[in-house]
């Protein structure tokens, strides 16, 4: 027990160091120098987030531990192949060994990562990971306990068939800490030629950002082959990587505590939902663009909840804040029966990749598909296109389960009447879906959705068999942000 306690303690010094060491040369002492290749623009990581980090590590270094034991124990009884002397079958065996040990671990953990992103499994264990969005160098140990063994399973019957040394092991679990710490750095540090193969084979701290931002896809650990294969890679991937490294003289907006927002105006738009108008003391919320969302934290009775909900007001065009939420859960409940103008919550300041590059002289194409409250971000979008691109095209395809659920119905018929660019439809549940025939006309346009997670699986399907090509498709996918596990504040 006592040598057990020993490896744990030194086992956890030594991971508190490398990610302090880690955060204080990258995040701190050298964060002027690297402002430009910080991946999220909008600083969210702050003390809170870093202390609960922490203390979901002592229980990862724990568990990784407890597998280790277990490891040298099967040893001393004889049940493994596991040896002490490396060397012991050549240089070249060794080599061969750590090769075939990396690829085994990638793919355990793509397949692996994969399952625990299925919805009955998620909130259970991942969603632990995932609570940090701006991922930091602690955030590479902070994950469910359960997690951190089950990731490491397939070492046990690996070494219970196969010859494995000490030091070929020590060298792979070496090589895991580095690219886990790499990828949750939060900053792009991979030079210019990683985009060339084959170095961009390799999975970036961008990628790996995004997947943390986006949440259902670039699952891979050391490679990008099986989401690339899969076709579970995030369209705005290797987009990003470009212009992080394009990037000069950009500004981190410390985005780690909430400012208030005092509630103006309610609006109901539907029996079931209503626009939310806000007032920011801070101006810094209306630097934002077109189609980001709010992080709001509201309080309901005692009780704090953190959402993210889209923007649903366009910049330049709107002198105000406006969300439009649909009753779904206890926050938009709050807003929809309780909240009056006056009300003062909480919020971060707007964050989203869910955005459109404006092209103001070239006429481009925009399908534009939303599902119910997914409507929220799309209002936003088009309006900014019609106003900043006026010979481009827009086609609207908007999914309902009734006439009288539509949101911004008379809004939306009104811009599709002061504007010929614009071409709007609307879709009820049980009259007409959605199908690939919509879709045909318009198989050169760029296609941005937001909506229920069955209207974005079956529009990525029809987008899939009409060969789109997945750099015209942007799909809105956004997570909660930041939510204290042990309830620290």
């Amino acid at each position: 027990m006592l040598d057990f306690l020993k490896s744990y303690l030194g086992s956890l010094a030594a991971s508190l160091a490398v990610m302090g060491a880690a955060y204080f040369f990258v995040w701190f002492l050298f964060r002027k120098q690297l402002k430009n290749r910080k991946i999220q623009l909008s600083k969210r990581a702050g003390w809170p987030q870093i202390r609960e980090e922490i203390l979901h590590a002592l229980l990862v270094v724990l568990g990784s531990a407890a597998f280790a034991s277990i490891i040298f124990s099967l040893r001393d009884q004889g049940l493994t192949k596991f040896y002490i002397e490396t060397g012991k079958y050549g240089i070249g065996y060794e080599i061969l060994t750590v090769v075939v040990m990396v690829l085994l671990s990638d793919t355990w953990f793509y397949w692996f990562h994969r399952w625990m992103h299925h919805p009955r499994v998620y909130k259970y264990v991942h969603a632990l990971h995932h609570k940090s969005l701006d991922v930091n160098p602690f955030t590479s140990n902070s994950f469910h306990v359960v997690e951190a063994v089950w990731l490491n399973v397939w070492v046990l019957p690996f070494v219970m068939l196969v010859p494995v040394s000490a030091g070929a092991l020590g060298v792979v679990q070496a090589l895991g800490l580095f690219n886990n710490l790499k990828s949750h750095l939060g900053y792009e540090l991979f030079p210019g030629f990683f985009r060339v193969f084959p170095f961009n084979m390799l999975v970036t701290a961008t990628n790996h950002s995004l997947h943390h931002t986006q949440y259902n896809g670039n699952y891979g650990l050391f490679f990008r082959f099986w989401d690339i294969v899969c076709g579970t890679e995030f369209n705005a991937t290797t987009t990003l990587f470009n212009d992080i490294h394009h990037r000069k003289n950009e500004k981190v907006v410390d985005n780690t505590h909430y400012k208030p927002l005092t509630i103006s105006k309610l609006k109901k738009e539907t029996a079931d939902s209503i626009s939310v108008y806000f007032t920011p003391t801070d101006n810094q919320f209306y630097r934002y663009r077109a189609g980001q969302y709010l992080t709001l934290r509201v309080k309901i009775d005692g009780r704090t909840y953190d959402r993210c909900f889209s923007l649903s007001s366009t910049p330049q065009l709107d002198a105000f804040l406006r969300i439009t939420v649909k009753r779904n859960g206890p926050v938009s409940h709050y807003f929809l029966n309780r909240a009056k103008p006056g009300d003062v919550v909480a919020s971060l300041y707007p964050v989203g990749d869910f955005v459109v590059k404006p092209s103001p002289v070239g006429a481009k194409k925009y399908v534009m598909i939303a599902g119910g409250s997914g409507i929220t971000a799309l209002f936003s979008l088009l309006r900014q296109v019609l106003h900043t691109e006026p010979q481009s095209l827009i086609t609207l395809l908007y999914a309902n389960k009734s006439a009288d659920s539509i949101i911004f119905k008379q809004a939306l018929d009104k811009l599709a009447k002061s504007h010929k660019n614009l071409t709007y439809s609307d879709f009820l549940s049980g009259q007409k879906r959605i199908s690939i025939d919509d879709l045909r006309p318009d198989t050169d346009a760029d296609f941005y959705i937001c909506g229920p997670d069955a209207l974005k699986a079956g529009m990525m399907a029809n987008l899939a068999e009409l060969k789109i090509d997945k750099a015209k498709i942007q799909v809105e996918h956004y997570v909660d942000g930041y939510v204290p596990w042990f309830g620290l504040v």
